[in-house]
C-alpha cells in the first residue's frame, strides 16, 4: 500500500475520495488518451478515483464511464490539461493535481513534478510516494497528526 492510500486509512477525516475505478475503464481511458501513466498513480485511481486531500488539494480524475464528468465538473484531469498551450507545454507535462500548487507528470521520463503558476518545474520525485511526503504531506500533515516519514 502507498504511503498517500496508509494515510487515508489511518486518518481518514482529510480525504474525500470520488470512487474507485476499474482496470478496464482506466485502461481504456489510457489508450483513447494515447498516454502513459506511471503505474502508482493508476494504482491510486483504481483504489480512489482522486478526491480531495486535506484542506485545498485535488488529485484529478480521469473520465471515465463510472465517474461521469457531470459530478466532478472541474475535477477531471482533462479540463485542467487543457490549460496547458501547446507553447506552454513542451515538456509534455499532464496535470493530476492542483491546489496551492500544481503537479504533473513529465512524460518523457513519467517523474513526478510541482510547477508554479508559469508551470515551470519546482520540484521532481520518482515516485508517487515521494511527491505526496515532500509536497502534500509535508504541507499539511502536522495538522493532521502525520508525524515526519522519509522515504
Amino acid at each position: 500500500m502507498s504511503i498517500l492510500l496508509d494515510d487515508a486509512v489511518r486518518w481518514p477525516e482529510p480525504f474525500s475520495w470520488f470512487g474507485a475505478i476499474p482496470a478496464i475503464e482506466i485502461e481504456d481511458w489510457l489508450r483513447r488518451n494515447q498516454i502513459t501513466i506511471p503505474s502508482d498513480l493508476i494504482e491510486l485511481w483504481k483504489a480512489t478515483g482522486g478526491g480531495d486531500v486535506f484542506e485545498s488539494e485535488t488529485i484529478l480524475r480521469p473520465t471515465v464511464q463510472t465517474l461521469p464528468n457531470s459530478g466532478f465538473v472541474g475535477d477531471d484531469i482533462e479540463s485542467a490539461n487543457r490549460s496547458l498551450s501547446t507553447a506552454r507545454n513542451s515538456d509534455g507535462l499532464f496535470i493530476f493535481q492542483r491546489g496551492v500548487f500544481r503537479s504533473a507528470i513529465r512524460l518523457r521520463d513519467q517523474q513526478f513534478v510541482t510547477l508554479d503558476d508559469n508551470f515551470m518545474v519546482t520540484g521532481c520525485y520518482p515516485s508517487l510516494d515521494e511527491w505526496y511526503v515532500y509536497t502534500i504531506r509535508t504541507e499539511f500533515g502536522s495538522r493532521y497528526g502525520l508525524n515526519s516519514i522519509g522515504i
